[in-house]
């Protein structure tokens, strides 16, 4: 079945829009969105997938898509769609937020609920919402105050007989057919105004204070005293309201890490220019970038700030921009921040996923297992140099770094036996020999990750050692001049930035080495002196 799909996959156009894989019942299992459909299909039929998109891929029967006329307007559509089959391969963010709204029913007599919406976007209740507001928005805290204010009714209308909240002074007697729609109406519309937050909170301020002088006027202390506490309670909503309307100071910031065939995911919300909440998640990623199927299925409960911090750009910015600013009625920015504070706070929660996936591993070695494509963390590195003073007593040397740190108890030194002449490749060939023949002589256990100091010359020397011993222990030479890393594994060496903790790894195992080597060489030097 996967060469028929295969065979349907190149019969579709290079154009944006969205695809489907169904089961043998025609039901989705997994939709996703492409820039260009053919491309994207594709990928789904490479030797190396990861096992969780192979099994998708298997269990499909067939293939279906949707042309669209830009790639914003298929990430539209890709939404749309997940939330009306909910794919099984699809990432569900199981702990997402589910924002808190209030909603003003459609009735004769509306009433005032706290709602969410449901899996498919929707709020069961018909009527006019208010938010989305988080679980600690001045909104949702001050609810029921907002509901006696404006004495909401909870009850029935004539039912006959006054409620409890009418005796308490919180109900204008619905229940028992005591007000007039239209007087019940301008109580409702006062709310609306307060829920819409702004001047119109202001002039409702403004009002219920004229009416409490009144009523301290005619000596109704107790009138006077309930308009009171309910305009302290509203002047503190006032305020709230401004510190979260300040769109600038509310920030997201989103770090994504993928390891193990699992996307690893922290944010940090910043509201009021403070640091709130962080949040975590856990998924197996299907799409080419797992960023850009993370970010819609996480804003889709709402709650989208102005401004959404990433380590890297997802690879559809632009449409994710456009979609995102269409939710939130307002203008998105999805930012790469190249230095400052909001880089640090990125980082910091880098490490954190790092920590959380590697235990008790140094997050760089993490890092570096990513970056070069390790199969599993270089918990134990070890790093050869060769080293001479005027050309005379080539020696080489080779320190061993476990966890990130020198383990000197394993350092070694080696005196070249079978190279005369000044010839580094040769020496390199010679010391990464011996040391992994007596390691395999011996059983013991070999590193994670060897590597030599120099460029390709000096990484084929010990990569012909191994290949000599049928030993396939991953190799990685580091040249100092450009601090480039050369690796059977890439084509062209890679450059890591400078400030990254993977590459500081690296270099401290090399100057070790380095200067290991120094120091046997000046000891060789002045026991031929005395001699």
């Amino acid at each position: 079945m996967p060469q028929q799909l295969q065979q349907v996959a190149r019969g579709a156009p290079r154009s944006p829009g969205v695809y489907a894989f169904k089961d043998a019942a025609g039901v989705p299992i997994y939709i996703g969105k492409a820039k260009n459909l053919r491309s994207r299909l594709g990928s789904y039929f490479s030797p190396d997938l990861p096992e969780r998109t192979r099994q998708m891929v298997c269990q499909a029967k067939s293939i279906e898509w949707v042309v669209t006329d830009s790639e914003a307007e298929a990430l539209l559509l890709e939404n749309r769609l997940i939330k009306e089959h909910y794919p099984k391969y699809n990432i569900q963010l199981r702990d997402n937020e589910r924002f808190t709204y209030i909603l003003i029913t459609e009735e004769k007599y509306p009433r005032m609920l706290l709602v969410r919406r449901n899996r498919g976007g929707k709020v069961r209740a018909r009527g006019k919402l208010f938010g989305p507001f988080t679980a600690g928005s001045a909104h949702v805290l001050v609810a029921s105050t907002l509901r006696r204010i404006f004495k909401i009714r909870t009850c029935r209308p004539n039912q006959g007989r006054a409620c409890l909240q009418y005796h308490l002074g919180f109900c204008t007697g619905v229940c028992a057919g005591l007000v007039t729609q239209e007087q019940y109406m301008r109580q409702v519309r006062k709310l609306e105004e307060v829920l819409s937050g702004g001047k119109k909170l202001e002039e409702v301020l403004a009002e219920m204070e004229a009416e409490m002088k009144r009523a301290s006027h005619a000596r109704q202390f107790e009138r006077a005293l309930a308009l009171r506490n309910s305009i302290r309670s509203l002047s503190s909503l006032l305020e709230r309201q401004k510190m979260e309307g300040e769109a600038s100071a509310n920030e997201d910031f989103v770090s994504l890490v993928e390891h193990g065939g699992k996307a690893h995911v922290q944010l940090f919300r910043q509201i009021g220019g403070v640091i709130r909440d962080r949040k975590k998640y856990e998924f197996e990623a299907m799409g080419a970038d797992a960023l850009s199927e993370f970010l819609p299925r996480f804003y889709e409960a709402g709650g989208i700030p102005r401004r959404i911090y990433v380590e890297r750009l997802p690879e559809d910015r632009a449409a994710l921009e456009q979609y995102l600013s269409q939710k939130r009625g307002g203008s998105v920015s999805i930012i790469a921040p190249k230095k400052g504070d909001k880089l640090r706070l990125l980082q910091l929660l880098r490490k954190n996923i790092l920590l959380e996936i590697g235990g008790t591993a140094d997050p760089a070695l993490l890092e570096l297992q990513q970056a070069l494509g390790l199969p599993e963390i270089p918990r134990v590195i070890e790093c050869f140099d060769v080293s001479s003073l005027f050309g005379s007593s080539i020696v080489g040397a080779m320190v061993q770094f476990v966890n990130g740190k020198p383990n000197k108890s394993n350092y070694r030194r080696f005196r070249i036996r079978t190279v005369g002449a000044q010839d580094d490749f040769a020496s390199i060939r010679e010391i990464v020999a011996r040391r992994y023949a007596r390691l395999k002589n011996e059983g013991a256990q070999m590193p994670n990750l060897i590597l030599i100091d120099g460029g390709q010359g000096q990484l084929n020397a010990a990569l012909s050692a191994l290949s000599r011993l049928s030993l396939s222990i991953p190799c990685i030479s580091l040249a100092k001049e450009y601090e480039e890393i050369y690796s059977p594994a890439f084509s062209q060496p890679v450059r890591l930035p400078r400030s990254s903790p993977a590459l500081k790894i690296l270099q401290y195992a090399r100057d070790e080495a380095h200067r290991f080597g120094i120091a046997y060489h000046r000891l060789l030097v002045k026991k031929k002196m005395r001699g």
